[in-house]
């Protein structure tokens, strides 16, 4: 008796969505490891004031350009995985990356800062080019 095979499945949305957290998680991790090297390497002795600020602008400036590289990254890595809908698996990647990141904010800061609008629109430029250059090949590995 034989059973009939499932088709190989080609899409990959929820992976997607595990790849946009990863960036998320990546970025906020990179944050943290460039404030503590800040901190205890590169600039012991200041005030907590100091560390404060620095963690401030490290924050902000590595958020939007962190975070649209992971996405970037991350989306790239999940190509491989797909035969076909690039771009839109990339999008779900940096939607996926944004709704992390938003959520994020609001629980603690009670509020988005204007910054995430242009990283928002980063991220989805960079999920979206991640697919588009990853269109023009056809094999999938599992």
């Amino acid at each position: 008796m034989t059973s009939p095979q499932n088709p190989l499945r080609t899409d990959r949305w929820l992976r997607a969505v595990g790849y946009g957290l990863l960036a998320e998680v990546a970025t906020i991790v990179t944050i943290i490891a460039v404030v503590l090297f800040y901190r205890f390497v590169f600039a012991r002795g200041h005030s907590d004031a100091d560390y404060i600020v620095f963690a401030q602008k490290a924050g902000a400036l590595l958020g939007v350009i962190g975070g649209t590289i992971y996405v970037y990254l991350f989306a790239r890595a999940l190509m491989r995985r797909l035969a076909a809908r690039f771009i839109g698996h990339g999008v779900v990647v940096a939607i996926a990356a944004i709704a992390f990141s938003v959520a994020g904010s609001i629980a603690g800061h009670q509020g988005v800062p204007r910054a995430y609008l242009l990283a928002s629109a980063l991220k989805l430029a960079a999920g979206a080019l991640a697919g588009w250059l990853a269109s023009g090949r056809t094999h999938v590995t599992a």
